[in-house]
């Protein structure tokens, strides 16, 4: 899934940094999830804990990390005598799916030409919403366990970006249908790592979940800079929750005033870092963040060196060469950095 600050490029380096510092780990804890790549990659050899203030987060969370395989959906397969939810949702004619009343067709009436918006388009949106609709109806009807049903809407949600007409992000649409967005929409099947330990998922304030948790690692990748998230993904926290909500604008904004991070602001970021550094009850610590964050290096330095041991204090720079920052002169090169100390 493209996702701002996503860290597919990064996740030997985070590993390098935990073999060396933290031979000795058994947990691991990613505090700011997002799409869970880092927690996915990590379960393969810890216990993992991973949260995110957005729910189209933890879903992707808990349908993959608090699931420990692939369910079986052994109930459902018995009500519509077929291999798997995916599998149906895959074989369902267009004339099928018609069927939905024009009523619960949210994304339809939305985000796609019939409410007058081109995120997705017509068939599409009509896919997810047939989806969206099934998955809470089995799971009202008792026919999903929570495992079955997070893993499914992980799926529903992992596969829309595959048909979305952006450039990246849902804070604006195309006024003209891109070539993906041609692409037939598919639930997009997850892999899953099975590790058998106690992996939790978590959908709350980073800062708060840390007064209530402990462990070996935490990783910390919070927002670099002024973009809220739930803005550039609010197509995607529909689909999770599928609540109908009271949208605004051209670009059909729901309320986000509850999930504004503080790491976003500049005059509260700092304070932020040095809440949440004050409250892990973790041994190592380890920050991803880049040379165009709202922090500087030394206010990074300062705040973590204020609650672990100052000595063993290190920055792991990485040349981020793929990316250049709009604040930078174009012989700079945009820098991603590791920074590690023992609380």
């Amino acid at each position: 899934m493209r996702f701002i600050g996503c860290k597919t490029l990064l996740l030997d380096n985070i590993k390098a940094v935990v073999d060396e510092k933290a031979p000795e780990a058994k947990t691991f804890c990613d505090i700011f999830s997002g799409t869970s790549t880092v927690a996915r990659y990590f379960k393969q050899w810890y216990e993992v804990y991973s949260n995110d203030l957005l729910y189209f987060s933890y879903v992707l969370q808990r349908g993959t990390i608090e699931c420990d395989s692939i369910p079986d959906f052994s109930a459902l397969k018995r009500h519509l005598h077929t291999a798997d939810p995916l599998d149906y949702f895959k074989s369902l004619s267009m004339e099928e799916m018609e069927t939905l009343p024009r009523e619960k067709r949210f994304f339809q009436n939305t985000y796609a030409p019939t409410g007058g918006r081109m995120y997705l388009n017509d068939a599409n949106a009509l896919r997810i919403d047939y989806a969206r609709n099934y998955a809470e109806y089995w799971k009202e009807h008792g026919l999903l366990t929570d495992d079955e049903y997070y893993y499914l809407l992980a799926c529903i949600v992992e596969g829309i970006p595959f048909v979305s007409n952006i450039s990246g992000t849902y804070g604006a649409y195309h006024k003209e249908w891109e070539r993906r967005s041609y692409k037939i929409y598919e639930p997009y099947r997850l892999p899953v790592v099975t590790n058998g330990k106690n992996n939790q998922c978590f959908n709350m304030d980073g800062a708060l979940l840390l007064k209530q948790i402990c462990g070996d690692v935490l990783y910390i990748d919070p927002p670099y800079n002024e973009r809220q998230y739930l803005p550039n993904y609010h197509v995607l926290e529909t689909a999770a929750r599928y609540d109908f909500p009271e949208v605004k604008g051209v670009t059909a904004q729901r309320p986000y005033e509850n999930n504004k991070s503080d790491f976003c602001l500049k005059t509260k970021v700092v304070s932020a870092f040095d809440q949440l550094i004050c409250n892990a009850k973790f041994r190592h610590i380890i920050l991803s963040y880049s040379t165009d964050g709202l922090m500087t290096p030394q206010e990074i330095e300062s705040v973590m060196k204020k609650y672990g041991r100052p000595e063993t204090f290190k920055i792991y720079w990485i040349p981020y060469r793929r990316y250049k920052s709009r604040e930078q002169s174009e012989k700079e090169a945009l820098k991603e950095m590791l920074v590690y100390i023992e609380k």
